[in-house]
């Protein structure tokens, strides 16, 4: 298993035993808000923090997410300084989005914490990120 995937599987772990509810509608959430011992008065509601895309924790419990974002972005970053790590992150990546069908490599960028603009203005960032993509696409895995 390369060393990124080992990377993203064990934020992965660590980021499912985060006190988190899910919910997609009015009914879900009635039922989470219920779960906690809530009702969804504007009080209880003021109890709960919204963080992404449904998901839902208690506001006291908040600050545990905060940490986990900011490490794990951190950690990410730390490993991309090595150009072997790029590589493999990018490679990875341009997979994980179907960038060899879509033909925009640019979209692995984000979950690795790089813009457009690093991109353009970073020459080590250009170079890897231009040799991971012509070396993913000739690989077989389309």
């Amino acid at each position: 298993m390369n060393k990124f995937l080992e990377l993203k599987m064990k934020q992965s772990k660590e980021f499912r035993k985060l006190p988190m509810k899910v919910a997609f509608g009015k009914k879900q959430f009635e039922e989470i808000m219920k779960q906690w011992g809530f009702t969804t008065s504007k009080e209880d509601i003021a109890k709960v923090s919204m963080l992404v895309s449904g998901c839902y924790c208690l506001v006291e419990d908040k600050p545990l997410f905060d940490e986990y974002f900011e490490r794990t972005e951190k950690e990410i970053t730390d490993f991309l300084k090595d150009d072997d790590n790029l590589k493999t992150a990018l490679k990875y990546e341009f997979a994980n989005h179907e960038c060899g069908y879509t033909d925009t490599p640019q979209d692995a960028l984000p979950p690795l914490f790089i813009t457009r603009v690093d991109l353009k203005t970073d020459e080590r960032l250009k170079r890897v990120f231009n040799e991971a993509w012509i070396e993913f696409l000739n690989e077989d895995v389309m």
